[in-house]
């Protein structure tokens, strides 16, 4: 799960890719030209209440390899390579100035949002319109020497393609008919991809919901989401170490949540993943799928023994769970999470799955296999 962070010059990357990774700001600085790696833990409140329920040695949430690209080259050559160094990513993260500040200049001489994330959609569009023009003439070329129905279907499909980029519209937004996408996987378009608009307000105008939807109406379609957030605000509440004092700040500014966490949340629906859980006294963990995987999927995840073995899921609902506990009496014994479990099992809420159950974000599953 790879996401790239992208965006014009002086908008706040750095920062956020800090703020996602952990990785020092002043590791970053002086080398603008260079790709940097880190990983992002993607923040949920769900693994946080299941790790105080069952109080487990060890916690794990799900991760995302996160990118930070420099900014778009000016030359043809470099900008090439950027654009293809791009589409090796399974996303984007596109971070776009919403802050004024006389001191940091603008490289298009003003601090415009939606005319960046425009310019951003169309640097994205031009570059899978090209790469269709390309692939067309090696297949009108590859066909003047033996003719394959394959390849004429391939051309047929591209052709379609144009006029919907044309358009203005991304890939994401077109209408794909069984097994399409799939067909032109390998060609990595970009505008197919999923993409997280973050736009980085200045303390004075955040939160700017005017703005949010207005971002919202150009960013159409499906792994398509929008997120606001102040880096600078949110890198001042970073440095305070006290998780209370932290929760004090925050609450002062009347935020209820960092915003860079809803930021990881949507970099992660982006991708189109979701997560399921095993939960235990040994561990908490949040597991990776994408969406519309199966149980066997999940097993597999896990484990690959898992799957080969697989023989049935045991499936709780997160919500199920958490409420079955609240419920409890005060007089129940340390193990809250073993009597909720009883309870859910008793009132018929403890569900078996066979091998091709879809797996639903949240799901609790315990994978019965054979050895």
């Amino acid at each position: 799960m790879k996401i790239a962070l992208i965006g014009l010059p002086q908008v706040g990357k750095k920062t956020v890719f800090s703020l996602l990774t952990g990785v020092g700001v002043d590791h970053l600085l002086g080398r603008a030209t260079e790709y940097h790696v880190g990983a992002v833990k993607v923040a949920d409140q769900r693994i946080d209440k299941l790790s105080a329920l069952y109080n487990p040695k060890k916690t794990k949430y799900a991760e995302i390899e996160c990118t930070l690209a420099p900014a778009p080259p000016h030359e043809p050559k470099p900008r090439e390579q950027w654009l293809n160094k791009l589409k090796d990513m399974d996303a984007f993260c596109h971070v776009v100035r919403a802050f004024e500040d006389p001191a940091v200049f603008h490289v298009n001489g003003s601090v415009d949002p939606l005319r960046d994330i425009e310019a951003m959609n169309l640097e994205l569009a031009i570059s899978d319109l090209s790469l269709i023009e390309t692939r067309l003439n090696r297949i009108a070329q590859d066909q003047k020497r033996k003719f394959e129905q394959e390849r004429a279907d391939e051309a047929a499909l591209l052709e379609k393609l144009k006029p919907h980029l044309e358009t203005g519209k991304s890939l994401r937004e077109y209408a794909w008919h069984e097994g399409e996408e799939k067909r032109l996987r390998s060609l990595q378009f970009l505008t197919v991809k999923g993409i997280v608009t973050a736009l980085n307000c200045g303390e004075s105008n955040f939160p700017n919901p005017k703005l949010v939807e207005a971002a919202k109406a150009i960013l159409t379609g499906p792994r398509s989401e929008v997120c606001e957030l102040s880096a600078k605000t949110e890198a001042e509440v970073a440095q305070i170490e006290n998780a209370a004092e932290r929760t004090e700040f925050l609450a002062a500014l009347g935020i209820t949540e960092p915003a860079i966490d809803v930021l990881t949340r949507f970099l992660y629906k982006a991708l189109g993943y979701i997560s399921f859980f095993t939960s235990g006294e040994d561990e908490v963990r949040a597991w990776t799928i994408r969406h519309g995987a199966t149980s066997v999927d999940a097993a597999h995840a896990i484990h690959s023994d898992l799957a080969r073995g697989f023989i049935r899921a045991e499936v709780m609902k997160y919500g199920d769970l958490i409420g079955a506990a609240a419920g409890l009496p005060v007089e129940t014994s340390a193990k809250v999470w073993h009597a909720a479990e009883v309870k859910l099992k008793e009132t018929g809420k403890l569900y078996v799955k066979g091998k091709e159950y879809i797996v639903e974000d949240g799901d609790i599953i315990n994978i019965r296999h054979s050895s």
